[in-house]
């Protein structure tokens, strides 16, 4: 991902939303819920407001997105909010939320938390102090009002993406928006911009109508903002030379946002980017044969010291009760460590010891199914061998690919490999993480370095390694070209 392929995808989502005109369900802020349906009519979109409590659910059901807004919490009740998100979960459904508020008073901020517990947002956006509230961080607010700069939010923005596998989109003089990989800075703005009630909400409102049209939750955040930041930017060049006010200005962001365009994109946007390294960089696979007398919980527990970030539990020759009980095991230390535990296949297990997700094979449960049944706040990865089972996966909401195998591998002899051309064409063309297994050895990891992968899953290179701290640490240091 470059600054080119996100105005090249901001234009193209521009024109899908427009063509496909999606159904957007919003329960919004009373404040502002004409704006918020004006502003989506505007871009393109088809607004329904409709927040009771009877209806739903079935409304959701039959959007192409849906928006979560805290404006007034006791007006539209959380079991409603809660209702809508869940229905949205279940049907796969884009969900974009704007924790309004949070950390400003205690019942909206553990309101805030239930609903995140309960429902998984594809995109969350708010201003500086919502979320770096959100992340755990003590800040100045004025009533939902953000007192704190939006640059100062970027790596409560980054935690908050990691941590809720979601976009976060941080609204203020600089828009930082983020999948916790790619680190959007738009510069886009204008200063009375502020003075328009409500133009977080129709930001949300925007964000939705690109998710609805189907524009990945990154480039729908960018798309949304840029909408709102450039229509504004633009409008104050009238009001600084005919001085009619903020009325006249409201209206001309309305009308712009109407206007808005992948021209307009190419000669307005401006953009910043930078990358982070993805959060399970270093996966490692178990596989007790691979130790070589080694004990497994050991030489799990050192790599994790050594700096892996996700460990799978993968042992194919084993009773139920044998699988059962290492995956206790290795849930405790890995918890220890604050490390994810997933289990391979096998939802049941990972269900009975409650993991932290499931990494299925082409041959598995559907994600959907899967999904439903583990729910839909926990990891799912699949394995993919070419592109049509990659997007596949990407269109039921796997949260990574692994992609092989890369070499020969002892741990799975009958493996079809795959080019280093479909790594690349896989982590041009998905916007979810794409890491590479099979194989996978210090001596080789020169061969994946121009394929832009985001992470590597390992198994023999460290478990038959004496010392699998160290070598944990070597294959960090040579995937990010240190050494």
């Amino acid at each position: 991902m470059d600054i080119e392929r996100i105005k090249k995808e901001v234009c193209e989502a521009i024109d899908k939303v427009r063509s496909k005109k999606p159904l957007i369900e919003q329960i919004t802020n009373y404040v502002t819920i004409n704006d918020c349906a004006n502003v989506t009519l505007s871009i393109g979109a088809s607004p329904v407001m409709a927040d009771g409590e009877k209806e739903v659910e079935e409304m959701t059901s039959i959007a192409d997105a849906l928006v979560l807004n805290f404006g007034i919490i006791d007006v539209q009740p959380l079991e409603t909010i809660v209702k809508a998100g869940v229905t949205a979960n279940k049907k796969n459904i884009p969900v974009v939320f704007d924790p309004v508020g949070m950390g400003s008073i205690k019942y909206r901020s553990e309101a805030v938390l239930e609903l995140l517990e309960k429902v998984h947002m594809d995109v969350i956006k708010g201003n500086a102090s919502e979320i770096m509230s959100l992340a755990g961080v003590k800040t100045k607010t004025k009533g939902v009002d953000s007192n704190e700069d939006s640059l100062e939010a970027i790596d409560s923005a980054v935690k908050i993406a990691n941590k809720y596998r979601c976009v976060c989109a941080v609204t203020g003089s600089v828009d930082i928006i983020t999948d916790g990989r790619s680190v959007v800075k738009i510069y886009n703005e204008s200063d009375i911009l502020s003075y328009i009630t409500g133009t977080g909400c129709m930001i949300a409102s925007l964000i939705a109508s690109f998710l609805g049209a189907g524009a990945s939750p990154l480039i729908s955040a960018i798309a949304g903002v840029l909408a709102m930041s450039i229509s504004g930017e633009l409008a104050i060049k009238r009001e600084e030379i005919e001085k009619n006010g903020i009325g006249t200005y409201r209206v001309d962001v309305m009308n712009n946002i109407y206007h808005f365009s992948p021209e307009i994109v190419k000669r307005n946007a401006k953009i910043d980017l930078e990358k982070r390294e993805y959060k399970y960089s270093m996966y490692l696979i178990t596989d007790e044969a691979s130790c070589l007398g080694k004990d497994l919980y050991k030489s799990v527990e050192e790599s994790i010291k050594g700096g892996a970030n996700l460990v799978q539990l993968r042992e194919k020759n084993v009773s139920t009760r044998e699988f059962f009980e290492r995956a206790v095991k290795l849930k405790e230390i890995c918890h220890k460590h604050n490390v994810p535990l997933i289990i391979n296949d096998r939802i049941d297990i990972a269900l009975a010891i409650d993991a932290d997700g499931v990494h299925l094979g082409q041959s598995d449960m559907p994600i959907e199914l899967a999904k439903k049944i583990i729910g839909h706040q926990k990891i799912v990865g699949i394995s993919a061998g070419n592109m049509k089972e990659a997007i596949s996966a990407q269109e039921s909401g796997a949260d990574y690919i692994g992609v092989g195998a890369v070499f020969n591998t002892d741990t799975k002899k009958d493996a079809d490999y795959v080019s280093k051309e479909l790594l690349c064409e896989m982590t041009s063309n998905l916007h979810i993480p794409v890491l590479a297994i099979g194989g996978i050895k210090l001596d080789n990891l020169d061969y994946l370095r121009a394929t832009d992968i985001e992470g590597i899953c390992v198994i023999s290179d460290i478990l038959k390694n004496t010392d699998c701290k160290k070598r944990t640490e070597d294959l960090i240091g040579k995937f990010r070209n240190e050494i």
